[in-house]
């Protein structure tokens, strides 16, 4: 269903407020824009054709149909982006009160993270071995994404100028634009190294902006590391579906283990709230208990963290 013209030059407008406004990430403008255009859709279908006759019944009735079957985390995300888009039809005068202010929010029960095992981590790591640019490409990635904790939006904008190779510092560009320092280690400055000296002459030749890059310098894209992640999974061995989210989620969860300061690990992660980095404590303690069932000699102990 093609949406009316009203709601084309709504959506247009409102993109705009998000994005000169409130400077929203491009991520959040996407999302956003996509679950304001559901909700118009929504509204076609009840011959509504232009959001100044909509109401709190319709807001209701969408929210309700969303939810069957969505996590929390996707309603909540609708809710957010249903009450940012009443903001701005209150500021714009098309809407006289904030129905949106009226729909409750879920409770959000944050799901304990996947995590690969260290041994996963190396298997995974060291698949891409071959001497071609997709795979010194993809060894850096997979490298710096397991020693930094980068968001995979991170880490397929990350440009050659956001590296200082002599202190292992790497500039990042996070959620709500937000910028953060994160040391890297020997090992994914190595394999970046070894990357851009197998690439140099289509460096020097097509003197791109971004540091991971297709053959013909643009700049890789989310959904093709996606792909070759678990393209390199499959050829490790690893028999459970391995998404890029998890190394970020082994990253925090393995130097948390090893002792790691859980503000520093925050800092690291660009979380803007500890209740955020916290959920990582649970994966440690499943971990624990899961190393003490099997090498403990009364391992048949049942054993359960309080929550």
């Amino acid at each position: 269903m093609q949406l009316c013209q009203n709601f084309k030059n709504a959506l247009l407008e409102y993109k705009l407020h998000l994005e000169m406004q409130l400077g929203k990430s491009r991520n959040t403008v996407a999302s956003y824009l996509g679950d304001i255009t559901q909700f118009a859709l929504f509204l076609q279908s009840k011959k509504i054709e232009d959001f100044a006759d909509a109401s709190q019944n319709e807001i209701s009735e969408w929210v309700s149909r969303i939810s069957p079957g969505a996590k929390t985390t996707t309603q909540t995300r609708k809710l957010s982006a249903i009450k940012s888009f009443g903001g701005f039809l209150i500021e714009e005068k098309i809407w006289k009160a904030d129905f949106s202010e009226l729909i409750a929010r879920p409770r959000v029960r944050r799901a304990i993270p996947s995590v690969l095992s260290r041994e996963e981590v190396l298997k995974l790591i060291a698949e891409p071995s071959r001497q071609t640019l997709q795979e010194t490409r993809d060894r850096a990635m997979l490298e710096l994404m397991y020693c930094s904790g980068l968001r995979v939006s991170e880490l397929c904008n990350v440009k050659i100028s956001d590296f200082d190779f002599q202190t292992r510092i790497i500039r990042v560009c996070g959620k709500g634009d937000k910028v953060r320092l994160v040391p890297i280690g020997e090992r994914a400055v190595g394999a970046i190294n070894s990357y851009v000296d197998f690439s140099r002459d289509i460096f020097i030749k097509l003197r791109p902006v971004y540091l991971f890059i297709t053959n013909r310098g643009g700049k890789l894209s989310r959904k093709t590391f996606w792909y070759n992640i678990k393209k390199y999974a499959r050829r490790a061995g690893i028999e459970r579906e391995v998404k890029p989210h998890m190394l970020r989620h082994s990253f925090a969860t393995h130097l948390l283990g090893a002792g790691a300061n859980l503000m520093a690990i925050k800092e690291m992660l660009g979380h803007s709230d500890l209740s955020t980095t916290q959920i990582y404590t649970k994966v440690a303690d499943s971990a624990l208990v899961a190393e003490h069932a099997a090498k403990h000699p009364r391992g048949k102990m049942r054993i359960q963290f309080e929550k």
